[in-house]
């Protein structure tokens, strides 16, 4: 082919048309330009079909991540709803001096303790290293982005530096004081259960857990929502890019 081109062109030369030379000589360039832009439309949809198997390999991890820490959330608040009742129910027996029966032990015993949400942050970490620009969608990035690195390191945040340290450092030698733990989270007998009843110290740290327990689970019940909200993008995302 190239030596066909070269062949027209030195025969014009030769027969001294040099404006049919040049007409052929802008011709030749247009085609090479033409020819160029194709070989870059080619190369952009290459790279970008590249680029959306990857968001969607991604995508799919960051949907199977978002599952498992519904999941999780879900085996949290249904935990802390629990501790949360037993101390509400060991408060109230204490307030309005109710006689001791075995079915309080249970409620003394699962008064101490507390949840951790660990939440899977492999595909996010994974995304953070190649780019955030990989996902397509704006919002849903935004929506990722504040998921991540504002909500879960705010419930972290207040799951070890708040409750924790009230547990360990508050509930717990409290519990250790005027309990006796035949199991933690089964049965724990009150050494006497009737000085407890006016031990006002006692009373104040089981009604600050309660206060703890209640914002914790509220937070919970926020990401928990938060995440299925998340969840629903990353679906609609996937569809979209599967088309």
């Amino acid at each position: 082919m190239l030596k066909f081109f070269r062949r027209i062109r030195q025969q014009l030369l030769t027969q001294n048309k040099l404006s049919k030379y040049l007409l052929y000589a802008i011709g030749e360039i247009i085609l090479v330009v033409i020819g160029i832009l194709i070989a870059l439309k080619i190369n952009n949809s290459n790279e970008a079909f590249h680029l959306k198997e990857k968001e969607l390999i991604l995508l799919s991890e960051i949907q199977r991540n978002l599952k498992q820490d519904l999941d999780v959330l879900n085996g949290c608040i249904v935990g802390n709803k629990e501790i949360t009742s037993s101390n509400e129910i060991v408060k109230l027996a204490l307030e309005t001096k109710l006689p001791f029966n075995d079915s309080l032990k249970y409620h003394f015993g699962n008064t101490f303790g507390n949840f951790e949400f660990t939440e899977n942050t492999g595909a996010w970490e994974n995304l953070k290293s190649i780019g955030l620009d990989l996902i397509s969608n704006d919002s849903l990035r935004n929506s990722l982005a504040q998921l991540y690195s504002s909500k879960y390191v705010y419930l972290e945040n207040i799951e070890k530096n708040t409750d924790d340290v009230y547990q360990w450092e508050q509930l717990y030698p409290q519990i250790l004081k005027h309990i006796d733990i035949d199991t933690l989270w089964v049965s724990g007998t009150p050494k006497n259960y009737e000085d407890l009843s006016y031990d006002r110290e006692f009373l104040e740290v089981v009604k600050m857990n309660i206060f703890l327990r209640n914002f914790t689970q509220d937070l919970y019940n926020d990401i928990r929502k938060n995440v299925t909200l998340v969840l629903e993008q990353v679906d609609n995302q996937i569809q979209y890019l599967d088309k």
